[in-house]
Formats: structure tokens, sequence, C-alpha cells
């Protein structure tokens, strides 16, 4: 597989698309895990509040036993939670991993915030903790709660504190102490158990990014080719205009501008060719007439030799005219619909007969014509295959010399679902450095018969016919071995 360059726009689009589509999710996955994190604690806490109200009452219970005395009630929880830290096992598993031991921590205050009993530090009785916004909180009445990063640990602690009331007025307050480091365990295992769809999901939309991009810049680059085609003069490029998107918009725009620089290079080349092939004539019959109008000459030969001087250029000019308007009609103004089909070997029977081999015979060159006796159907007008055999076999016939022969064949099928018309000679042949141009307009070389020229639309007719029929073209000739045109046509079923 061919890869673009790291240039290309495709790596471009396909990079944007990635970022457009791995960003957002990035984004919500990081999202969707500080929400799990946050409703998982959110629950814990509301279970800590009502284990916080509890033991809260435990308290109350024990205040209201003690006569409100700080040094009893510390006594008797101590003495109640004097083996908490010993029987703290449960051997549970929960969300897959095993949990060993109770982590949670009990912390009792009197009404100042003073810490009468801490089940995880019993021997740090009598701190006070009110600085902290839970206990500050409780003790006036309120719910508090605060979190604690355990840098040692490496959790995070969740503190919920509720004030012990004892009628209208508070006895204390009791914290509950939590660690988060399991819920997060928990939620980042859930996340890993998505990463295998996610990662499959992912490489989905990269292909998809990657295809997509590829059809981007396929048209893009379909489009830069032809544009640099039509550059280039290339006659019948055409653009893909089937889209309706931008892209449609503008093939379909560079469409017009082509045709409309094409029409206009068209007619600008061929004011520029016609021009001068029409100076040659021109100033053939002007200096006729010129000559004649002098009146100085007698001789009835010579004014007979300027009188034909002067039909002969006339009737190149009234040629050239000619082949003009049958190629202007061809290139211009193609047929809307498909031609009827044409059997081409009865066509060809009937236009050598009539016309190619009288030729022929007139110039003293030998013609052949090699077609099977089943018909060769193709969709090709019959005034376009005379035009074109017509050319080929004209143009052959100026080139072989007496004696010489030139050969007809038409092949049906040698490439499936094709034709081919072969014209050869055994002429003078072609110069390689001559034959790219043969089937341009206003080309011609000297005829060795006559030492005359021709207009030079011939061939330039054959081309455009071919074009037209979706045909192709092929010269093969060599210097003084002769020339063998090659017209390849679709065949109809």
């Amino acid at each position: 597989m061919n890869l673009p360059g790291l240039h290309s726009i495709h790596w471009k689009v396909f990079i944007f698309h990635l970022a457009v589509l791995l960003l957002p999710v990035a984004y919500l996955a990081w999202q969707v895990r500080l929400n799990l994190e946050a409703t998982q604690l959110r629950a814990a806490e509301e279970g800590m509040i009502d284990t916080a109200a509890v033991v809260g009452e435990l308290q109350l219970r024990l205040v209201q036993q003690s006569g409100n005395d700080p040094a009893k009630l510390r006594e008797v929880l101590a003495t109640m939670f004097a083996d908490f830290e010993g029987n703290r096992s449960t051997k549970a598993r929960l969300f897959g991993f095993a949990k060993e031991d109770a982590d949670t921590r009990l912390i009792f205050y009197d009404a100042q915030g003073i810490v009468l009993f801490d089940t995880l530090r019993p021997s740090e009785t009598g701190r006070d903790d009110s600085k902290y916004l839970d206990v500050w909180r409780a003790l006036r009445g309120q719910y508090g709660s605060r979190w604690e990063r355990d840098f040692d640990a490496n959790r995070v602690n969740l503190f919920s504190t509720l004030p012990v009331w004892s009628g209208p007025t508070i006895a204390g307050a009791v914290t509950i102490m939590k660690p988060t480091i399991r819920s997060r365990i928990a939620i980042i295992r859930a996340l890993r158990e998505l990463a295998v769809p996610g990662v499959a999901a992912v490489g989905v939309a990269t292909l998809l990014a990657y295809v997509l991009s590829g059809y981007l810049t396929r048209i893009v680059g379909g489009l830069a080719t032809r544009a640099e085609a039509i550059a280039q003069g290339e006659p019948g490029v055409t653009l893909e205009t089937w889209t309706r998107s931008e892209l449609g918009t503008l093939a379909r725009a560079v469409e017009r501008m082509r045709q409309r620089l094409e029409g206009k290079a068209y007619v600008e080349e061929m004011v520029t060719n016609l021009s001068h092939e029409l100076k040659t004539p021109l100033a053939a019959i002007r200096g006729a007439a010129e000559v004649l109008e002098d009146g100085a000459m007698s001789d009835p030969a010579a004014r007979a030799k300027f009188l034909g001087n002067i039909q002969l250029e006339v009737g190149r000019l009234n040629q050239i005219v000619d082949d003009l308007l049958k190629l202007s009609r061809i290139e211009s103004s193609p047929a809307p619909t498909p031609p009827p089909m044409l059997d081409l070997a009865s066509a060809a029977r009937e236009l050598a007969e009539s016309r190619l081999a009288p030729r022929a015979a007139q110039l003293g060159v030998t013609f052949a014509l090699r077609v099977p006796d089943v018909p060769i159907p193709a969709r090709i007008s019959r005034e376009h295959f005379d035009l074109l055999l017509g050319n080929l076999v004209t143009n052959a016939l100026q080139f072989t010399p007496a004696n010489g022969s030139v050969t007809v064949s038409i092949t049906a099928e040698p490439v499936p679902g094709s034709t081919i018309i072969e014209v050869a000679d055994t002429g003078a042949g072609i110069e390689p450095s001559l034959q790219p141009k043969v089937f341009q307009r206003f080309f011609t070389t000297e005829n060795p018969r006559t030492g005359l020229r021709g207009t030079g639309l011939g061939l330039a007719l054959v081309r455009s016919i071919v074009q037209s029929a979706r045909g192709t073209i092929d010269l093969v000739s060599a210097p003084r071995e002769g020339s063998v045109f090659r017209v390849t046509l679709p065949l109809v079923g």
C-alpha cells in the first residue's frame, strides 16, 4: 500500500479528525472517572452520617450516665473501645479485593471540641480539634465534613461530624473517618475493564477517520490532477461533478472555467493557424491577379498558367474551409445521443469500391481491403466513418509512390470488446521527430508526388472522430519503411 507523503493534506485531515475525536473522548473519560468517584464518596458519606448519628446517640447516653464529667466519660470510652483495634478483622471481599479489617475511625469531642477519645490514637486524648471546619460547624449545631490527604498512605480520608444534642444544648460531637482508597481502586478497576472496548472503539474511529481523509484527499487530488492536465493543454479533460457538496461545486466551477478557457484557447489557436495557412494561397492568388491585371502578358500559355494557379489556390482555400467546418462540427457540437450502430465491414467495402480503390488505381498504387465476412457493429455514424477511413487512405496514397501498396485491415476483437482498423502503406515513412505533430491542426509536409502541401486538417479530423467515438489512434512509422495508422474502436454487442 502506497502511503501519501508527509506533506499531503491526507495526514493533516487525518490528524485533525483524530484530535477532534480523541480529545473529547479523553476529557469525557476523565470527567466520568471524577463523577463516579464523587458519586461513590457521596454514597459513602451518607452511610457515615447514619453511623455518626447512632454513635452520637451512644455518646449522649454515656454523657447522661457520667453526669457530663469529661474525665469519667473519657474513662468509659477508653474502656469500651479498649480492644477496638484488636477486633477489627472482617475477612470480607468487596469490589473484587479483600477487606481484611475495618478502617473506620471514631473521634468523640466534648462541647468545646476537646478530644475525649480517638479510636486510632487513644493516647492523644485532650487535644483541641475545634480548629477543623467540620468540628467547628458541629459544635454550632450543623453537619460538618472535610477531606484530608494522607500522603504517607497515599489516600484521602473523609471526615463526617455530627453534633450530640442534650435537649436544647450541645453536649459534644462525634466524627466518623473513612479512607477512600478502596472506592478509588474499585472505580479505576471498573474503568480498566472498559479499556478493551474503548481501545477497539478508538481503533475503529481511527480507521474511519483515515478512510474519510483518504476519500476527501482523493477527490481533491483528482481535481488537482485534472486541473494540471488542463493547464498543460490536454484536450477533452472532464471533471467529475456528481457530488452536491462544496467539492462538487468546486469541480463544476473548474469545469466551467475549463470550457471557457478551452474555447478561448481553441479560437486563438485556430485564428493563428488559419491566418498563417491562408497567407500562402492568398499571396499566390494576389500575385497572379496582379500579373494578369497588368495587361502586359500577351502569351496565352502564360496567362493560362497563371489562371490555373489561381484556380488551384482557390480550390485549396475551399478545401481548408470545408475541412474546418467538418472539424468544428465534430469538436464543438458532439451528437446529443449515441449514433446508430454501423456495420464497419459493409461500410468499408462500399467505400473502397466507390472511392478508395479507383483513387489508388489512378495513382498506380496497389490497394487491398481485408475485412471479415461477418458484421462488425460499432457506435459511429456513417459520415464519421467515411471521413475517418477516407482521410487515412488519402494520406497514405499521397505519400506512397507508384507501384507501392496501401492495405486496409479491419479485425474484430483482437482486444476483447474492440475492433482495430489499420491503414498500412509502403511510402516514405515519417521521421520520429515529426510523428508527435502529425495529428495537429495545419501541420503538413510536402507531398513527394506533387511537391505541394495539403490543408493539414485531415489527420486532425481523424483524431477528433476517434475521440468522439471513445476510441484511440496510434502511429507506427519509420523512414523508408512506410507507416501504419491503427485505430481502436469499442464494439457494440
